[in-house]
């Protein structure tokens, strides 16, 4: 008998499929980018795998994010270690602004955890 269930690394590579012709639409040099996007999702495969979600490309989306989130916050410590200011460093430190009285979202009250924190 054979699994009934894909696993998460013959997902990544159907939604690669069903995506090649929008990377045949890319640019070159953006095509590169694209199928790198998808090899750093296999790093994550276990966190996806665990989550056994019916859409797997939530899994995959979120893998690219992270990933991002990953590298970008290397390279904004590389540049602070090396003493260089840049605007999105400066970014993290301004207040975001405060919603007008009639906004909707002004009268939610804010979250007193990340709902991760639980």
């Amino acid at each position: 008998m054979g699994r009934t269930v894909p696993t998460f690394v013959q997902l990544i590579q159907q939604a690669a499929d069903r995506w090649r012709k929008f990377r045949r639409a890319l640019r070159r040099e953006d095509q590169s980018h694209f199928d790198r996007l998808f090899v750093r999702v296999r790093c994550y495969t276990q966190a996806a795998t665990y989550q056994c979600h019916d859409n797997p490309m939530e899994a995959i989306l979120l893998s690219i994010a992270l990933d991002q989130e990953k590298r970008l916050y290397a390279v904004e410590k590389v540049l602070q270690n090396a003493g260089v200011l840049c605007e999105i460093a400066r970014m993290d430190s301004r207040p975001l602004p405060e919603p007008a009285g009639d906004d909707a979202l002004a009268d939610r009250p804010e979250p007193s955890a990340l709902p991760f924190d639980r």
